[in-house]
């Protein structure tokens, strides 16, 4: 796979139809450069090469998430303040369009899609929080759900099995190992087991029924947990420590 036009850190990636967009982030570390740009590797050309020559969003952010064909990115930090703003982008027209904004400001949070919504969670704003936000795109509407059960902010999130994972994170003195769940149904959260490794600013994703997690700050490994043992084990290692890495089911 060829390497991305520029170095970004604090960005996030979807899958559209093996098309990656790759949004956002900073290019040239934590001291103010951030971008809204929006890079694409279509993976269905013989040859793929990384286009930059997308509309690129309104503000400067990373969260997003794939939802109903659309990519939504809320919230997030311009290099200024953080955001509660959202909006969204149609590929087939490469258009962003904004939505409302989230009641609360977060960055360093986890956005996710599950059973036609969109899942904030966590993140902070003056502090951390642990409230988790709901998006309805078809009443336009921002409503709270039960909060997760640790204030976390650089947590990653995945769904699985009508679930909501939120993995690890900072609570601004602690890394942490812990993992929580929400399920959809019962709209309770309950604990996970822990993985082997603290892990903030890590990603993860899903693979055939199994979570894969990698990297976070100070973190090379990959673990990953099946929910059928409940238990995590460590896979490999990456050749160097990613702080906020971007992975994608392909």
């Amino acid at each position: 796979m060829p390497d991305t036009n520029i170095a970004r850190e604090y960005t996030s990636a979807v899958n559209y139809n093996q098309q990656i967009l790759l949004m956002g982030g900073s290019g040239k570390g934590w001291l103010g450069h951030y971008c809204n740009s929006v890079d694409m590797l279509d993976l269905n050309d013989e040859n793929p090469k990384w286009d930059s020559n997308l509309r690129s969003m309104g503000e400067k952010r990373f969260a997003s998430t794939l939802l109903n064909g659309l990519v939504y990115c809320a919230g997030g930090w311009n290099g200024t303040g953080r955001l509660s703003s959202c909006e969204s982008y149609n590929p087939e027209e490469r258009k962003w369009s904004s939505i409302r904004n989230m009641n609360e400001k977060r960055s360093s949070h986890a956005l996710v899609s599950a059973q036609g919504l969109l899942y904030a969670l966590g993140g902070r704003d003056s502090s951390n929080t642990n409230t988790v936000e709901c998006y309805d795109p078809r009443n336009g509407k921002w409503d709270f759900i039960p909060p997760i059960k640790t204030c976390r902010y650089g947590l990653t999130a995945v769904v699985l099995n009508n679930e909501i994972y939120a993995i690890g994170g900072h609570d601004g003195s602690n890394h942490f190992s812990s993992v929580e769940k929400y399920n959809l149904d019962t709209k309770t959260w309950i604990d996970v087991p822990s993985m082997n490794e603290e892990r903030y600013s890590g990603s993860a994703c899903v693979v055939d029924g199994v979570i894969w997690v990698f990297g976070g700050r100070g973190a090379k490994t990959v673990e990953f947990l099946d929910p059928t043992t409940n238990k995590w084990q460590v896979s490999t290692n990456m050749d160097r420590e990613r702080w906020y890495p971007c992975v994608l089911s392909i």
